[in-house]
């Protein structure tokens, strides 16, 4: 290519850019001259759209109708739509034969036309006359707008031989048909087309179809009632959820004299129907987009569900100035609703569980619904939940008969759910509560009694509550199980159903308390029967044994020590029943006075080191410690001078013998320390004993002091229950702990008793 031939071709682009413009022509002369340019430059096709005036001016018109009849003859296609009306039906006929094809389309307005490369448009068209103003471009931009516009406006038209047989025979043509790819100007027309003719208006839209409302069918109302296009008597009915958001809105639309009520029944759908018309707006793009399409029907069978749907939710829905009210007073509305649908129920219950701020109290009706709960992973929310939330209460009560194995069975799935290895249950000890291993805000507790109840709750808060009624109980499958939910988040409801958990809550602690009562009463009247059987044989065989012997007493005194210790045995198991009717009745009376700790705790040491060898104890001694260094910061070994106390001495010593013969009891061999402390910031004394034993069972040590409590095959657990209570009468406290070294290992116990002391 040379030199002059790439310049010539720049050129000729440049000039090819340069002439890519939009105009607007004034006047008949210029219009119908730009008009009839345009179809001489139409090569394949044109695709033009005019309101009702037009086809009289297209007919009349000379270079108008010349020009349609030079584009078919030349092999071009012409497209058309219009209003067909009873007063230009004459001229769409005509127009029929001088186009490839003609179409209706009710309310449009002034005029498009498109041909391979150029776009016009006017706004202004006069009944056979002609233009006198319009838009011209051959902008590509402006083509593919112009164009994309009127196929939108042509897959929504009617065929031109339809409207004409409908009109010429008085027929009413029946249509459902989706008008896709709405605009503004076709969702305009549509509203317009069926409420202005209406007598009878019904609305349906859902919160996200209010927002939609809010640019086209509210704008339209609005307008319409003010300028009265829309006569007063109408009956306009709108149907919504009343929110934060549209309150305002609705407040406007009620001033009008528009009737509203409030559901939140409306699904994900917008319709309205008059008593001709439907039209239902589908697939939202986003949240102020309009619809991408709307559903259009006047046939019957539509516009009697859709009445009568609508019909049944008007029945149901609330009163708006209460709504607007409660919305304006910023409070939350009360409500009770229904909910038949179980996923939705699954979905509601984790999301109530999710968002619980302080407390939620549940009540299963049956051990399958606890299994159906773990099943669905709730049991595993429960966990994560109460573990982020520490400072939330989480109760839930199993309301039937529970035996054993289900019980082994709930303490193995909570064991698996905290990924621990489920060692085998004794099936005597009962266990009354589980709970997630280090999360301590969540309890779950058997009720152990038939109610014989078909209904769980859930109430979160004290401020919802979800009622959930099992249909078949035997089912495992959650789904299946559930039957009709009642919701409501009512604040008096949701109290009043947890008054009514608290009372059934108690009502199990109750039920515990009197199980584990019975229970140790029983092992303790068989730890009696055997205390009593072995010091009564002994009595009666070697008193026995001494009424039929003669001779030297002297010889006899291995059988009188033994009665002598089986005496002593029987009349310590007496006192200690008499001191528990008398702890229990509140008969102790203490007969105080003030005495040396030290010296007394002296005497004690001495006089149990001298029995041990009576109880084949020789490889163990106790050792009292007066002084040594302490490496406690709030505590330290007493100095002389420092021991004396005002208390009860007979009791003291009971206490402290009690705690001895626990510590021999379960201390073979080594020693047995007794030291006494005071502590820094209060004016007490603490006496210790600490022994190189097996240390306490970690079930046993919470409840050590509570009655007939033990774990020895000797004693009757009561020694420990009455030592607190003495200790607790002289106003200090008693406890025990177990000891280890520096690598865990457990290396006994310690028992600690607090007294007052009297400097």
């Amino acid at each position: 290519m040379t030199s002059g031939e790439h310049d010539k071709k720049a050129l000729s682009h440049q000039r090819l850019h340069l002439h890519k413009n939009t105009q607007i022509l004034y006047g008949a002369e210029n219009a119908v001259g730009k008009g009839v340019e345009f179809m001489k430059n139409t090569r394949t096709k044109m695709d033009i759209t005019f309101d009702d005036r037009a086809p009289s001016i297209v007919i009349k018109i000379p270079q108008y109708y010349n020009g349609y009849r030079d584009i078919l003859s030349r092999g071009g296609k012409i497209r058309c739509i219009t209003i067909i009306t009873r007063d230009n039906l004459e001229y769409c006929e005509e127009l029929i034969k001088i186009v490839s094809e003609l179409r209706h389309l009710d309310s449009l307005k002034g005029g498009i036309a498109v041909n391979d490369s150029e776009y016009m448009a006017t706004t202004v068209l006069k009944e056979a006359q002609p233009l006198t103003e319009v838009i011209h471009s051959n902008v590509d931009e402006v083509v593919e707008q112009g164009q994309f516009v009127f196929d939108t406006l042509w897959k929504n038209a009617i065929p031109a031989q339809r409207r004409i047989r409908e009109i010429k025979e008085g027929i009413k043509l029946y249509e459902t048909k989706l008008i896709e790819g709405s605009t503004d100007m076709v969702i305009e027309n549509v509203i317009s087309k069926i409420l202005t003719p209406a007598s009878d208006i019904s609305i349906c839209t859902s919160i996200e179809g209010f927002k939609y409302s809010k640019n086209y069918l509210t704008k339209f109302l609005t307008s319409s009632l003010q300028r009265k296009n829309i006569v007063p008597h109408k009956k306009i009915r709108i149907l919504a959820e009343i929110n934060r958001d549209n309150f305002e809105l609705i407040k406007k639309l009620l001033k009008l004299g528009i009737e509203i009520k409030h559901s939140k029944e409306i699904l994900s759908i917008n319709y309205m129907i008059t008593d001709c018309d439907l039209a239902v707006a589908i697939k939202r793009t986003g949240m102020d987009d309009p619809t991408d399409s709307i559903l259009y029907s006047n046939d019957p069978s539509y516009l009697n569900h859709f009445s009568k749907v609508f019909t049944e939710l008007w029945k149901n829905g609330k009163d708006p100035d209460r709504i607007i009210k409660s919305l304006e007073n910023e409070t939350e509305l009360s409500f009770i609703e229904t909910i038949e649908d179980p996923d939705e129920l699954v979905n509601l219950m984790r999301t109530l569980i999710s968002c619980a701020e302080t407390e939620i109290l549940g009540i299963l009706p049956s051990f399958n619904s606890f299994l159906r709960q773990v099943d669905i992973g709730m049991i595993e929310l429960i966990k994560t939940i109460a573990s982020n939330k520490p400072d939330l209460n989480i109760r839930i009560l199993i309301a039937e008969e529970i035996d054993d194995r289900i019980r082994k069975q709930i303490k193995m799935i909570f064991d698996q759910v905290c990924d621990q290895i489920s060692e085998s249950a004794n099936l005597n000890d009962i266990q009354l509560e589980y709970q997630f291993n280090g999360i301590e805000n969540f309890r779950l507790k058997l009720l152990d009694s038939r109610l014989l109840t078909e209904i769980g709750f859930l109430i979160v808060d004290k401020k919802k509550s979800l009622l959930i009624e099992s249909r078949n109980i035997s089912s495992m499958d959650l789904i299946q199980s559930i039957g009709l939910s009642s919701y409501s988040n009512s604040i008096r409801i949701s109290k009043s159903y947890a008054s009514i958990f608290e009372a059934l809550w108690n009502q199990a602690e109750l039920y515990d308390k009197l199980k584990l009562q019975d229970r140790l009463q029983k092992e303790f009247i068989n730890i009696a029967a055997h205390e009593l059987r072995n010091p009564i044989q002994s009595l009666l065989g070697f008193s026995d044994i001494l009424m039929n012997m003669k001779g030297n007493i002297e010889a006899c005194n291995k059988f009188i020590i033994t009665i002598n210790q089986s005496t002593k045995r029987l009349a310590r198991l007496v006192d200690k029943v008499l001191n528990v009717t008398q702890l229990e009745n509140e008969l102790l009376i203490l007969n105080k006075e003030t005495f040396n700790l030290e010296q007394l705790i002296i005497d004690i040491v001495k006089e149990y080191n001298n029995n041990l060898h009576f109880l084949n104890k020789d490889q163990l001694e106790i050792e009292y410690m007066p002084q040594k260094d302490c490496d406690d910061k709030k505590t330290t070994f007493c100095k002389s001078g420092l021991f004396t106390v005002y208390a009860d001495k007979v009791r003291i010593i009971q206490v402290i013998m009690n705690m001895l013969e626990n510590a021999v009891e379960f201390t073979k061999v080594g020693k047995i320390h007794v030291n006494i402390l005071n502590t820094l910031d209060s004016n007490e004394l603490l006496l210790s004993i600490s022994d190189s034993g097996c240390g306490i069972d970690s079930d046993v040590l919470p409840k050590l002091f509570s009655k007939f409590v033990s774990t020895s095959k000797k004693g009757t657990g009561l020694g420990l229950y009455i030592s607190r209570k003495i200790i607790e009468a002289h106003g200090g406290k008693i406890w025990a702990e177990n000891c280890f070294d520096a690598n865990n290992k457990m290396t006994g116990s310690k028992f600690t008793f607090s007294l007052p002391s009297r400097k």
